[in-house]
C-alpha cells in the first residue's frame, strides 16, 4: 500500500513502514524500499533511524504518546521525496 501512495505523490507515513534499516538522523536523506530491498523513493527523513523505528507501523494520532512531543505526521513528507 506504502508503495502505492507514494506513487501517486502521498507522503510516507509510519503505517506504511515495516522496517527501518541503518543509522539517520532528522534531515538526512533516506532511501525508501520495498522489502525485497529495491529503492522506491528517496526522501528527507523527518525523524531519526531510532525515532523511526519507534513508529513503524502507528496511526498519526499515535506518535505523540511514542514520543512524548507533538510531531510531524509524515517520517517523509512527499515535498521532500523524489520518486
Amino acid at each position: 500500500g506504502a508503495n502505492r501512495a507514494l506513487k501517486s505523490g502521498k507522503s510516507l507515513l509510519p503505517a506504511g513502514v515495516s522496517g527501518v534499516s541503518g543509522s539517520f538522523e532528522r534531515g538526512d536523506c533516506v532511501a525508501i524500499t520495498l522489502v525485497n530491498g529495491a529503492a522506491v523513493a528517496f526522501g528527507i527523513s523527518s525523524y531519526s533511524s531510532t525515532e523511526a523505528a519507534a513508529l513503524i507501523g502507528l496511526k498519526t494520532s499515535e506518535i505523540e504518546a511514542v514520543l512524548g512531543y507533538p510531531a510531524r505526521a509524515a517520517l517523509v513528507h512527499r515535498n521532500d521525496m523524489a520518486v
